[in-house]
């Protein structure tokens, strides 16, 4: 029999676990509180849980089964056919405790996740892949992850073969879940024994917990356990995100709560006022599920109540009321000036979402929040409860994502031939003339078709068809040539979905109009071009006084915006349209 479970730690460091040190006296703390909190009438003693032993790694199992519930088939069927009949539902669950050394982890089946949710380490799932990390070789089919900038709250990208950790875009994002292939040497070195045959790749998802996406047996499981007491003893990349969680509960308490209630408090004033006089920035939405919260037709918010309970005060329509709602509120029940009162009635303000008239998830009001703030002259980001600062390897990690860019996405050396003499040639335009006559070029530069200029050169062989963007420096002039890249791209791949092509056929009309060259080939055979594989280059030069290779000499350019745009496009590029090859014209 195999399973596929996800696996998850246990964070001993919880303030209800700190004082146990025997792995049964927390396992029993873990349940019998969730038991409490969940309102489960069941009832466990700590000799009712069994363990063996096996290789130094003890196992604990909990069994237990939900409370009867009534099936919603129940409400949604008419009395005439529902009356009388049994719609109670009950459901096996457990938790399987895997105690190794001085780390707890856990498997789960059922409904047990709500058992073990307040306990575990959230991060687990990533911090784990970013100690076996690698790349420049690990192939990502999806990631979902969390926007710190732009105007997207939370993504979800899905890729196509071979493209790698390195091409996706790390900065101003915060990875939750992935789905990948390790690459060839880390599946042998940890994984060999899942292995069918031996250069196959293991498929991993992490999160808040590791899972291999294959069926194992108990034994199989065994050894994946054991296998993590070797790789946590190795020191995890910062490679895969620029922020870095902050997890001292102290500082968080005492330093970064109290300032997001004072943002919060002074802002309160500001109620009713034009969105304009707000100085408090952020992004309000659920913690856990963002498409849910997004999606949903109506909020009830509810404040909690003297006995215990909670007590609803309003109902909104519109997510971007419920901020303005809350602490209309709160100031109607406790004024402008007591802090205290407005802090602890938002601790039990709850929000609860409903689509087509059904509750899907509700959290605490506080929860909401996504923002930066700066203390002590640092940027620190509170995102879904989590808080982070900025990596001091940013502008390092930069600096190596663009340069694996550059060295790896190579276009051929022949792709572009001529030298760049600003002395004698000081336009782009003049440069780009210069493949005018040339077999296998033709020269796009001002050909303006549909308000769309598709690239500078195209160059062509018998299976490619490159379409190449010049730029003189490597400068913030980048994010310009970027930005043309993308556009392109996105507007050639549209029209080549279509019958006639209307766009190759006025950037043909333009070429004959304007005189220039395109190697005696007629409208079909110019559109055929397209057939071939097609593939963008970024073309640039140094614009330092000496001729030096960008890839080598990335400390002396100074730009980060331009590092920046270069490995955001190569991205974007693979992700969506097509490959983005680099080439530094040489200036003499």
């Amino acid at each position: 029999m195999i399973q596929t479970p996800k696996i998850y730690r246990i964070d001993k460091s919880h303030r209800l676990l700190r004082e146990y040190h025997d792995a049964r006296e927390i396992i029993f703390k873990i349940i019998s509180t969730s038991y409490k909190k969940l309102g489960f009438k069941n009832t466990i003693k700590a000799d009712s849980i069994k363990s063996i032993n096996k290789d130094d790694i003890t196992y604990f199992l909990h069994l237990f089964n939900t409370n009867d519930t009534d099936s919603d088939w129940k409400d949604f069927l008419p009395q005439g056919l529902s009356f009388g009949q049994n719609f109670k539902q009950q459901k096996l669950s457990l938790i399987l405790f895997s105690h190794s050394e001085n780390e707890l982890f856990c498997t789960i089946g059922g409904n047990a996740y709500q058992i073990i949710v307040p306990f575990i380490d959230h991060s687990f799932g990533l911090n784990m892949y970013a100690r076996i990390m690698k790349p420049d070789l690990d192939q990502l089919a999806s990631i979902k992850s969390r926007g710190l900038t732009g105007a997207r709250a939370g993504l979800n990208e899905q890729f196509r073969d071979n493209y790698r950790i390195i091409d996706f875009v790390k900065f101003g994002k915060l990875p939750q879940e992935i789905h990948l292939k390790l690459s060839n040497e880390i599946s042998n070195l940890h994984f060999g024994f899942l292995q069918k045959r031996e250069d196959e790749r293991i498929q991993i998802y992490v999160g808040k917990s590791f899972k291999v996406k294959r069926g194992v047996t108990f034994e199989e499981l065994h050894k994946i356990i054991n296998e993590f007491r070797d790789i946590l003893q190795i020191a995890p990349s910062d490679y895969l995100s620029s922020y870095k969680e902050i997890t001292d509960q102290k500082i968080i308490n005492e330093s970064f709560k109290p300032i997001l209630i004072d943002r919060l408090y002074n802002d309160a004033a500001f109620i009713g006022r034009p969105e304009t006089a707000r100085r408090f920035e952020f992004d309000f939405c659920n913690p856990n599920e963002i498409e849910r919260f997004y999606e949903a037709d109506s909020f009830i918010l509810k404040e909690k109540t003297e006995n215990g309970g909670y007590a609803t005060f309003s109902t909104v329509t519109d997510r971007n009321e419920i901020y303005d709602t809350v602490l209309r509120r709160t100031v109607e029940k406790f004024g402008n000036n007591d802090r205290f009162n407005f802090m602890v009635y938002l601790q039990g303000v709850k929000v609860t979402c409903y689509k087509d008239g059904r509750k899907t998830i509700s959290s605490n009001f506080l929860f909401h929040f996504t923002t930066e703030f700066s203390i002590n002259q640092q940027p620190i980001f509170l995102v879904d409860t989590k808080w982070y600062r900025l990596r001091d390897s940013f502008v390092k990690d930069l600096n190596i994502n663009a340069q694996h860019i550059l060295r790896i996405y190579k276009a051929p050396p022949n792709v572009l031939t001529e030298p760049w003499d600003k002395t004698f040639l000081s336009r782009e335009g003049s440069y780009n003339l210069l493949y005018n006559n040339k077999l296998g070029y033709i020269v796009i530069d001002t050909i303006i078709a549909d308000g769309l200029e598709l690239c500078d050169i195209l160059h062509y062989d018998e299976n490619n068809l490159y379409l190449i963007h010049v730029k003189y420096g490597f400068s913030t002039k980048m994010r310009e040539l970027t930005n043309q890249i993308l556009i392109s791209a996105r507007r050639l791949r549209e029209n080549l979905g279509t019958k006639e092509k209307e766009l190759l056929n006025q950037i043909y009309s333009k070429l004959v109009d304007k005189g220039y060259d395109f190697d005696g080939l007629n409208l079909d055979e110019f559109k055929n071009l397209f057939n071939k594989k097609i593939s963008f280059v970024i073309a640039f030069t140094s614009h330092l006084k000496d001729d030096l290779k960008v890839e080598d000499n990335m400390d002396r350019f100074d730009s980060n915006i331009a590092r920046f745009q270069l490995i955001q496009c190569s991205g974007e590029m693979r992700a969506n349209y097509y490959d983005l090859l680099t080439h530094q014209i040489m200036r003499q």
